[in-house]
């Protein structure tokens, strides 16, 4: 997606969000699930590579994650209010195709899949408010899928620096993910049974 924005409106970006330590971070976060189209990731990865301590990258992680999830809400607002409009001018239609596909062929799986991936999560926010997916299951899922995002990078950096991102290929990100979310079923399934009713009524585009 960073290769898709003019790189000095990157840079500023990131530049920006450092001098403003983990307050830039949150407002990245936040506002890449809204509106802008710098990923946060640009920035929580070399903080993560300067962590000190432990509890100083669960902080990054968290500041990350609870930043895309509430500005997620406001991606959500904007498409059940705007839906067509929004998704129409910002987002291809066989992008939305599919995650209108995922999300009612999976439901809170489909949105956690998409939320752990390079999916833009405005587009995933937007889609999910234009199609009335309920809020709490896709609240719930997204932050796990966000968090498992953020995390997985920002520990693997954080251990082995600079060579992470040369081992960090998208087949083993996968293979990571896949392993968490084994450990995630128990969560899914109370998750699905509590959402599933609402989310056959999503409507279609």
């Amino acid at each position: 997606m960073a290769g898709l924005v003019p790189e000095t409106w990157v840079d500023w970006t990131v530049d920006a969000a450092e001098s403003f330590g983990l307050m830039g971070l949150f407002l990245v976060s936040a506002t890449e699930s809204a509106v802008q189209p710098v990923p946060p990731d640009l920035v929580s990865w070399p903080m993560a590579l300067g962590a000190g301590s432990i509890p100083e990258l669960l902080t990054i992680v968290i500041v990350a994650t609870v930043g895309s999830v509430l500005g997620s809400l406001v991606g959500y607002w904007m498409g059940s209010v705007a839906g067509d409009y929004v998704l129409s001018r910002f987002a291809s239609e066989s992008s939305i195709a599919r995650l209108e596909q995922i999300m009612h062929r999976h439901g809170s799986f489909g949105v956690f899949f998409a939320a752990l991936g390079p999916v833009p999560y405005k587009a995933l926010a937007w889609t999910a408010g234009a199609g009335s997916m309920p809020l709490i299951p896709f609240m719930i899922s997204g932050g796990i899928g966000r968090l498992m995002r953020f995390s997985i990078p920002a520990v693997a950096i954080w251990y082995y620096g600079d060579a992470a991102l040369e081992w960090f290929t998208p087949a083993r990100f996968l293979l990571i993910s896949m392993l968490g979310l084994i450990l995630m079923v128990p969560v899914f399934r109370w998750m699905q049974n509590q959402g599933h009713p609402k989310e056959e009524g999503m409507r279609t585009r």
